[in-house]
């Protein structure tokens, strides 16, 4: 039990500044594989990360400083490698953590698979149809350049450019690589669209080649979603013919290099000014055979052309032949008709003793039909009153007359016993009234 007292004895932040020596002095620089669990953002700028595998988890920071020389933004769920100092923790609560130099893909095919995982998720919501593409200008105006404002990307465009069809090019320089590459890109993009005077007609956006960790930034999907959203025709040229971004699935038109991006952006000025001499030549020539072919059509017309006294004694004639064709055809005409007539009146005339003769006949038939008109109405007459004197007889209200009744049950007729049961009520209707009789028994 005297044993206690061998045991030395700290304060609390002497033991804690003794343990971080002896943690920092054995773990000074480490790397440390894991899966990204958390990511928070601290308002200084520092970015918190934990990391876990099957069985615990590690505290990580990145501080502001270092942010820039991330070749790309952390994300939940990535696999990665952390590379950099343990350091200890004790002002409120003891911990440690790793003070991240760099951070690393844990392997290619991680990578790849965030990769794919991504298109899926951006080809899902229409990013990559053609039918959303924009037409590429054939000769823009202005061209928007968003790049690197060093190396040789840049110089490699405008001078690709100015051979081909020099153009007028506005540069919007920015990050090609690290956690700050994808909101400078993404805030050139908006920028060239918010222009209100000299708007790009078309936006390449370029870098060099690189590994797949160093394109990274061009498969973030907040810059894909920019790509698709811009008014603006879009060409990316990302690394080398090989090299494959989302961005370049987005985009309108993908170039292999940022050198292909200037040939396909303009065409060969030269190329041009030769079309148009062709095209020039061949238009002249055109003209020339219109105008040979007009002159010879005019040179035809003129020689079917007559005088004035031609045309005039031409028409007199004819006037002369009409005139006399005309009295003819009227003449034989009325020597016709003439005929006609007087073969007609022959046969119109009709004798007196015919009139007569057809007038006393038509004085016989006219008393004829009054004789017989009033002999049909005297028999019709008859056979109305007969036919209305036995109606009378058969009426039922002669019948009432006659001591007969009428039996009915709820306003229907009866004219069988079998319509009728014990204690019924019937009604029986008399010459003058209706009586109500109750059934006591049927027999």
């Amino acid at each position: 039990m005297n044993l206690k007292f061998n045991i030395p004895e700290y304060g609390v932040t002497q033991f804690n500044k003794a343990l971080k020596e002896v943690i920092e002095e054995h773990f000074s620089y480490v790397r440390v594989k894991g899966e990204i669990s958390e990511i928070r953002v601290a308002t200084k700028g520092q970015i918190y990360i934990t990391l876990k595998d099957e069985t615990s988890i590690l505290s990580a920071v990145v501080w502001e400083q270092k942010k820039r020389s991330l070749k790309f933004e952390p994300e939940i769920g990535m696999e990665v490698t952390l590379t950099g100092r343990i350091t200890t923790w004790s002002k409120f609560k003891t911990t440690y953590q790793i003070d991240v130099d760099k951070i690393e893909i844990a392997g290619e095919g991680a990578l790849l698979k965030i990769i794919e995982e991504r298109k899926k998720r951006l080809n899902a919501k229409g990013y990559f149809e053609d039918e959303n593409k924009k037409k590429i200008p054939y000769l823009p105006s202005r061209i928007g350049v968003i790049t690197s404002p060093t190396g040789s990307v840049i110089h490699d465009i405008i001078n690709r450019i100015s051979d081909r069809f020099k153009t007028h090019i506005d540069l919007w320089p920015v990050a090609v690589q690290g956690t700050e590459a994808s909101n400078s890109i993404i805030d050139a993009i908006n920028g060239f669209n918010e222009f209100t005077n000299d708007k790009p007609d078309v936006i390449i956006i370029a870098r060099g080649g690189g590994s797949t960790e160093d394109l990274m930034v061009f498969n973030e999907e907040k810059l894909a979603e920019s790509v698709f959203k811009s008014n603006i025709p879009i060409i990316s040229a990302i690394g080398h013919e090989t090299d494959t971004t989302i961005i370049d699935f987005v985009s309108d038109l993908r170039a292999s290099t940022p050198t292909a991006a200037a040939e396909l952006v303009v065409p060969v000025r030269s190329e041009l000014v030769n079309r148009i001499v062709v095209l020039a030549q061949r238009l002249n020539y055109s003209i020339d055979n219109l105008i040979q072919q007009n002159l010879t059509n005019i040179q035809k017309l003129i020689s079917y052309i007559k005088t004035p006294s031609q045309i005039i004694e031409s028409f007199k004639n004819r006037l002369v032949f009409l005139n006399t064709g005309s009295s003819r055809i009227i003449k034989n005409n009325f020597q016709i008709a003439a005929k006609d007539l007087y073969s007609l009146s022959n046969t119109l005339k009709i004798s007196n003793d015919s009139i007569k003769f057809n007038k006393s006949k038509l004085k016989t038939l006219s008393q004829n039909l009054d004789s017989s008109v009033k002999r049909e109405l005297k028999i019709s007459t008859e056979k109305f009153k007969n036919l209305l004197r036995l109606i009378e007889t058969n009426s039922i209200h002669s019948n009432l007359k006659k001591g007969y009744s009428i039996l009915s049950k709820d306003k229907k007729i009866i004219n069988d016993s079998k319509l009728i049961k014990d204690n019924d009520t019937l009604s029986a209707k008399l010459k003058d009234k209706t009586i109500k009789i109750k059934i006591k028994k049927i027999n």
